[in-house]
């Protein structure tokens, strides 16, 4: 009896049940999905890392974005609106607004949210099957008018804005490094390229995986305007000088700066290796940034190879070989280490995978850390995790670099050795940061391994770590070097002398 009426008390409406099952529910995701949520226990660790301080693009932080900025936005419409050379700016702004509007449904399937669109129950009400945000600022904006508005407010605010980025550059190099009170009157009232600060902070904000449109929207509405944009600067060399009149100090009409090329630009800070080699047209400017710290062997064009050592290759298959030895240890080993100050970030070599390379060397591209280095690698890692899981370049970089890092020692070492800048503050600081970017980050088997075996069976060789002693403790100097010597001549010749006295 108990059990029979415990098991009418937890019937369920099988009908009911049926009726919230959908008739068809895609089960793949978008193929241009590329603008995502940060993990949950990804964000958990820095929060700020990944939210937008001063600017907001694109629908998942909108409602978070101040006033101010929101009249920013307006105020660089209607500057960007007066440098086209065009009669009837209406007419453009509609042509703007249609190709969005065309595009609509391939620019919310960019997001994440697109693959969870809200659906109707049997009595017509609305039932989100995903809401993974915390203020639902995530929520794609339900009317397709402020949807296709919001697009066109800060595609034109990034327009406008690489546009006075690159005026400001050419301004520089054509006066120098003294200010001139033209160019002072220039920009002194610009509320963004007058404040170096703000500028700084808008691009650490651009560079953020939620805080995205995507490339190629971007790309097709400046091709649209190109044609009509006056700036007050001459064509970079680089670009084709038959495609317009461009004359050096006259205002001109310059379709041949591409889109691409304004977006290298502006993020110019991040290519330290001047990689120009990076996509036409990348996903949204997280993707960019990427793709400066990798070599020009991973670009799209040559296709990852996996049976190549030299490649970065990330397949979980295999557990990686950690690094246990500390930099202060691998030093104490003998093996040196040498900075690459134009190397690709992720460039790591030894003479494991380079016989050009020393036994013992460790070549290591030098790394700048800054206030805003936290966060780069955080979103890059970030993108990789969610797009990219088995090309994950900036995370095994950051790994190997976390095996290196344990203390404020190993900082100190590697900042002697010109391996690391510090901008940050404090060694501890550095190695802090370090230690925590590995934090809920997933390791796999990276390009790497066979560094860091061969960097364990070097430390673990007796015979280098006693070379390494002897020529520290008796050959640390050309004095010390001298006396060590003739301290063992002289030993020699007692020894000598005392063996033919005995016989």
């Amino acid at each position: 009896m108990a059990s029979g009426s415990g098991s009418a008390s937890t019937s369920i409406d099988i009908e009911g049940l049926l009726k919230e099952v959908p008739d068809s529910m895609q089960t793949t995701l978008p193929e241009e999905m590329c603008i995502y949520h940060v993990p949950v226990n990804i964000r958990q660790v820095n929060k700020d890392a990944y939210t937008p301080q001063v600017i907001c693009i694109g629908p998942i932080h909108q409602k978070i974005e101040n006033q101010v900025m929101k009249e920013l936005k307006r105020i660089y419409f209607r500057q960007f609106l007066d440098r086209l050379r065009v009669v009837e700016e209406g007419k453009l702004v509609e042509t703007l607004v249609k190709t969005i509007t065309r595009c609509v449904d391939k620019i919310r399937n960019c997001y994440e949210d697109a693959a969870f669109e809200p659906r109707k129950d049997p009595k017509g009400c609305e039932v989100e099957i995903l809401d993974c945000s915390e203020d639902d600022s995530s929520k794609l904006c339900e009317d397709q008018k402020e949807f296709c508005k919001m697009i066109l407010w800060d595609a034109v605010f990034i327009f406008e804005l690489f546009l006075k980025h690159r005026e400001l550059k050419e301004d520089k190099k054509s006066q120098g490094k003294k200010d001139t009170e033209e160019y002072q009157e220039k920009y002194k009232y610009d509320y963004i390229i007058a404040k170096p600060w703000l500028r700084a902070a808008i691009r650490r904000d651009l560079i953020l995986l939620e805080n995205q449109l995507p490339f190629w929207i971007l790309d097709d509405l400046y091709g649209i305007v190109s044609k009509y944009i006056i700036t007050g600067c001459s064509c970079p060399p680089e670009t084709d000088k038959t495609c317009c009149s461009c004359l050096p100090k006259t205002d001109c009409c310059c379709p041949c700066i591409t889109f691409p090329a304004l977006a290298r630009t502006f993020f110019k800070k991040y290519n330290k290796s001047n990689n120009n080699t990076s996509p036409e047209k990348p996903l949204h400017f997280t993707d960019l940034v990427r793709s400066f710290f990798l070599p020009k062997e991973t670009s799209p064009e040559k296709p990852l190879h996996f049976t190549d050592p030299v490649r970065c290759c990330l397949l979980p298959k295999k557990p990686s070989t950690r690094i246990e030895l500390r930099a202060t240890r691998l030093d104490q080993a003998g093996v040196k280490f040498m900075p690459k100050a134009d190397e690709y970030l992720i460039k790591i070599r030894s003479w494991t995978e380079d016989d050009s390379i020393k036994k013992g060397e460790l070549h290591v591209p030098t790394l700048k850390i800054d206030d805003h280095t936290d966060c780069i690698f955080r979103n890059l890692m970030a993108l990789e995790q969610c797009h990219y899981p088995y090309e994950a370049f900036i995370r095994g970089y950051v790994i190997f670099l976390d095996c290196l890092v344990d203390s404020k020692e190993d900082v100190d070492l590697l900042i002697k050795n010109e391996v690391i800048v510090n901008k940050l503050g404090e060694s501890d600081d550095v190695a802090k940061l370090i230690n925590k970017l590995c934090k809920e980050i997933t390791e796999v088997s990276s390009l790497y391994d066979n560094t860091a075996k061969g960097l364990n069976d070097y430390y673990e060789s007796w015979y280098n770590n006693w070379k390494t002693y002897l020529r520290r403790q008796y050959f640390k100097n050309v004095w010390v070097g001298t006396g060590t010597v003739v301290g063992f001549l002289v030993v020699v010749s007692t020894l000598g002398s005392f063996v033919q006295s005995f016989f």
